[in-house]
């Protein structure tokens, strides 16, 4: 790249380093902001989303205190009570061990050809191990639970097998708001408890399932507490469910959360039993929240920061903030659309802040860069009026004093023009008398303008009669058309005195009557017409010209335009028409032009009575 190209390049961003800045500050601050764990928006995403699915296929079989003691005897369940309150004040698991009733309901339930059987309660060693008879309870569909000591050591159920192979580790550890978000499963000593049911279910082993799973994985909680379908144990210990009520379904045993340690999670209190099967839903489905890498959520955020910029700096201030709140509302509509229908957990308040970050920056900025055009436009309007001061004060000096010399040219020219002179010599003087006449005229446009755009311009008013200033400039052009051999008719009709400055009013009829003669061929015709309609006093000049093109009678009135066909066959200034503009106007009247190409022009001006 040449070095010119480098430099130019160079100059342009220096240019806008201002906006840049603050640009990369935005970014940083709501990249920042992202960086920070949003635990409440994330459990409000719960708490706002409709309803989702679930898998079909599990079942949650559940116990209750009155039904179990009810099940197992009063005599058994006093002498458990009892037994439990020499270690613990409150009910735990092995309340609910009693071997021969869970053979009877695990038989029952594997009759009817489940995927697969949990079980939630932890029965532990110190429990009355049971028969070797009831086969049932080292079925290899069942997984019992198991957990880690306190050492982190795992814990094995007294149903476990030889080698463990019918346990999964059941462990929710909350977050320090005491509440559930996650679980661990990649560095546990044992498969946790989904991974042996589902891969029961899919075929896959759980060393497969570790392939995708990281250290803690967000729990995608599909639905409240309740939701599955649930049965009671005691109703299956007395046949009280259709016949292959759990073929081919997952079946979680468990107790109601009002009846055991519940866990506290996004969507409220839920057992063991419902954190367990909304668990094994994310496993089998692959529906764990998934949160946007760091790099691809600054990404986002600088695409949205770029389009808060363009919105600020090509919309009005009004319009801009309009769409930033649809822009604020869009991201957050997006990013609770992706949460919902790709589990992808993307920023929602980082770049609601952003857009109101970079909103309140950015403005201060173009109120910063206003501020320093609005002082250059002072500068430089100060500056041009005292130019434009300059110039008419010189074009006025300069035509004031060039009025004598042109007035000494005419003397002379009109003194000669006395004494008999051959014919070459008195052309000559003719010729010289017209064109100081023309530059006089010249002049007094120029001097006129001045005075205009000096606001020396006054109305004089006062009472005169309209057809005696059609007359006057009638009878003092005359000798003109007669040169060019053109009919210059009159028809005025009888109209009242108005209060008018009778000499910028002639100015206005002489303009438009000299413009006529001017532009119309010889041996053409003019009218001049005066009327007088409804409320006003109409006065037009009518030619057979060759007519104004539609492009010139557009600008025909401005000052010094001239049309591009008579700009060389023509002299003039181009300030008469702009004359006639402004001094009919000032005295509230309009002027009008109607004209075709090759047929002629109507032009005048009205004015009320």
């Amino acid at each position: 790249m040449p070095l010119t190209s480098v430099l130019k390049e160079f100059q342009r961003l220096w240019k806008v380093r201002g906006l840049a800045l603050r640009v990369l500050f935005c970014w940083g601050l709501g990249a920042s902001l992202s960086l920070f764990d949003e635990v409440k928006d994330y459990d409000l995403r719960f708490q706002m989303r409709g309803e989702q699915s679930l898998q079909k296929d599990i079942v949650l079989v559940y116990f209750t205190q009155d039904e179990w003691s009810a099940q197992i005897g009063p005599a058994a369940s006093r002498n458990l009570l009892r037994s439990l309150k020499e270690f613990t004040p409150t009910i735990n698991d092995s309340f609910y061990w009693h071997p021969r009733s869970w053979d009877q309901l695990l038989s029952k339930i594997l009759s009817h050809s489940p995927q697969s059987v949990g079980v939630t309660f932890f029965f532990d060693e110190y429990l009355t191990r049971p028969e070797d008879n009831l086969k049932s309870l080292r079925d290899p569909r069942v997984v019992w639970a198991g957990h880690l000591d306190s050492e982190g050591r795992p814990a094995l159920p007294l149903t476990a097998s030889n080698y463990g192979y019918n346990v999964g580790l059941l462990d929710f550890r909350e977050d320090e708001d005491r509440i559930l978000r996650r679980v661990n499963m990649a560095l546990a000593p044992l498969p946790h408890m989904a991974l042996k049911m589902a891969e029961m279910v899919v075929g896959k082993s759980a060393n497969e399932f570790n392939d995708y799973l990281v250290d803690s994985m967000i729990i995608n909680f599909r639905k409240r507490a309740g939701s599955f379908q649930s049965v009671s144990a005691v109703s299956v210990l007395k046949n009280q469910v259709p016949p292959e009520f759990f073929r081919n379904k997952i079946v979680i045993i468990g107790s109601q959360a009002s009846e055991s340690p519940s866990l506290q999670t996004p969507v409220g209190r839920q057992s063991r039993s419902d954190v367990l099967a909304q668990v094994v839903d994310n496993v089998i489905e692959n529906r764990w929240i998934k949160r946007s890498q760091p790099w691809a959520s600054s990404i986002y955020l600088l695409g949205i920061l770029l389009l808060t910029v363009l919105i600020l700096t090509q919309y009005p201030q009004t319009v801009a903030l309009i769409a930033l709140l649809w822009l604020g509302l869009g991201t957050t509509a997006l990013s609770i659309w992706i949460f919902d229908s790709y589990y992808i957990w993307i920023p929602a308040f980082s770049p609601a802040i952003l857009i109101m970050i970079g909103y309140m920056v950015l403005i201060g900025y173009q109120l910063a860069v206003k501020e320093g055009q609005a002082w250059r436009l002072q500068q430089e309007t100060t500056l041009l009026s005292e130019l434009d001061q300059l110039r008419n004060n010189f074009i006025s000096l300069i035509s004031h004093d060039l009025k004598t010399p042109i007035a000494k040219i005419q003397a002379i020219c009109d003194r000669l023009l006395t004494r008999t002179l051959e014919e070459e010599v008195k052309d000559g003087l003719q010729n010289l008398r017209k064109e100081s006449v023309e530059l006089h005229r010249y002049i007094q446009s120029i001097l006129q303008i001045s005075r205009l755009e000096a606001s020396d311009s006054q109305l004089r008013r006062e009472a005169a009669d309209i057809n005696e200033l059609v007359e006057r400039v009638v009878l003092q052009l005359q000798p003109l058309a007669q040169d060019k051999r053109q009919t210059l008719v009159t028809r005025l009709e009888p109209i009242f005195s108005l209060e008018i400055d009778p000499v910028m009013l002639q100015e206005v009829i002489l303009n438009l009557v000299e413009n006529a003669i001017k532009y119309t061929p010889t041996e053409g015709q003019i009218e001049v017409i005066t009327q007088e309609l409804e409320d006003r006093v109409i006065f037009s000049v009518r030619d057979n010209g060759p007519g104004i093109p539609e492009s010139d009678r557009l600008r025909i009135f401005e000052k010094f335009y001239r049309g591009a066909a008579q700009q060389s066959a023509i002299k003039g200034t181009g300030l008469g028409l702009f004359l006639v503009k402004y001094f009919i106007e000032l005295h509230g009247g309009e002027v009008f032009l109607e004209s075709q190409v090759g047929k002629g022009t109507r032009a005048g001006f009205s004015l009320p009575l």
